[in-house]
C-alpha cells in the first residue's frame, strides 16, 4: 500500500468500517474493562447471555493452566476461583478473537489461537515471577497480541495468506506483512485496541511485540514471549541459537535461560501444548 491508501485503511481500522460488526457482548466487556465501578455481577450477566461464551470461558477455567482440583461449572464459581480481572480478561481475549475470525479458515484461526494462548500462558508467568506486569493483563495482551493478523486477513482475503507461501515461509510475520502490505500485524493491532479505548499499557504492548527495542515493562515482556515460544522446541526445552542471543540481550531485565526453562515447563504442565485451551 502507498502512503495514501495506508492512511485510508488506518482510518477504516479506527473507525471499524469493513470490520465485523462488534456483536453486543464485546460492547459490554469493552465498557467493562474501561469501567472502574463494575462488578463481579455485571460481568456475570454480560458473559451468562452468552452461551457459546459461557462453554469457552468454563473450557479455560477447567484447563490444568488454572489448576483447580475441582470442575469450574458456572461463571460465578469461575469468578470466585479465578478472580474477577483474570475472568474479565479472559473473556476480553475470546470475544476479540470471536469478532475478528469471521471469513479465516479453520486450520489457521486454530493455529494463531494455539500460538496466541501458548504466548499468553508465557507472558503472563513471566510477568508474575519478574513482577514487570499486572499478571491478568499481561495474559489478555498475549491473547491478542496477533489479533492484527485476522485484520489483515479479513481487508486482504486469499491474497493475504498467499504472502506467506515459497519464501514468506521463512521470514518473520511482520516481515513478510511490511513488504506485502506496507504494513505489520503489531500497528494494526494497536490501532484497532487504541481506538476501542483497552487499557494503554495492553495497547503498547500489542503495538510493541515485534520492536527492536520496547518499552520496559509488558511490552517487552510480551515481545520476549512471543520471540522465544517461536525459537524454542517447546517439548525439549532447546532453544534455538537466535532464542539464546535474545535471552542474552534480556538478561537486565532478568529474564535468564534457567527462568525461561521454567516457564517452558510450567507451559508443558499447562496443557496447553496439548490444545486443552483450545477454542
Amino acid at each position: 500500500m502507498d502512503t495514501e491508501t495506508l492512511q485510508k485503511f488506518r482510518a477504516e481500522v479506527i473507525a471499524r468500517k469493513n470490520l465485523p460488526t462488534i456483536p453486543a457482548v464485546l460492547s459490554k466487556i469493552l465498557a467493562l474493562v474501561d469501567s472502574e465501578g463494575v462488578n463481579a455481577r455485571d460481568l456475570v450477566e454480560v458473559v451468562e447471555h452468552d452461551q457459546a461464551l459461557t462453554g469457552k470461558i468454563l473450557r479455560l477455567a477447567n484447563s490444568a493452566f488454572f489448576g483447580q482440583s475441582r470442575r469450574v461449572a458456572t461463571i460465578p464459581r469461575a469468578i470466585l476461583l479465578l478472580g474477577f480481572s483474570t475472568v474479565r480478561n479472559l473473556t476480553l481475549g475470546v470475544t476479540v478473537w470471536d469478532t475478528l475470525s469471521t471469513g479465516v479458515a479453520k486450520k489457521q484461526l486454530d493455529q494463531m489461537w494455539t500460538h496466541a494462548v501458548t504466548v499468553a500462558t508465557a507472558v503472563k508467568t513471566l510477568a508474575q515471577t519478574l513482577r514487570a506486569a499486572d499478571p491478568d493483563e499481561a495474559f489478555a495482551a498475549g491473547l491478542l497480541h496477533d489479533s492484527g493478523r485476522l485484520v489483515l486477513a479479513g481487508r486482504f482475503r486469499q491474497h493475504y495468506w498467499d504472502a506467506f507461501t515459497g519464501e514468506g515461509l521463512t521470514l518473520p510475520v511482520d516481515a513478510v506483512e511490511q513488504t506485502n502490505f506496507g504494513v505489520d500485524h503489531a500497528e494494526v493491532g494497536g490501532w484497532l485496541f487504541e481506538a476501542w479505548a483497552l487499557p494503554p499499557m495492553i495497547v503498547e504492548a500489542v503495538r510493541q511485540h515485534h520492536a527492536a527495542e520496547p518499552p520496559a515493562g509488558l511490552p517487552v515482556v510480551l515481545a520476549a514471549a512471543n520471540r522465544l515460544v517461536q525459537l524454542t522446541d517447546l517439548v525439549s526445552g532447546v532453544v534455538a541459537p537466535e532464542g539464546e542471543a535474545a535471552l542474552a540481550a534480556l538478561a537486565p531485565v532478568g529474564l535468564t535461560p534457567e527462568l525461561w526453562q521454567q516457564t517452558v515447563a510450567a507451559l508443558r504442565d499447562s496443557g496447553v501444548l496439548e490444545g486443552s485451551l483450545g477454542r
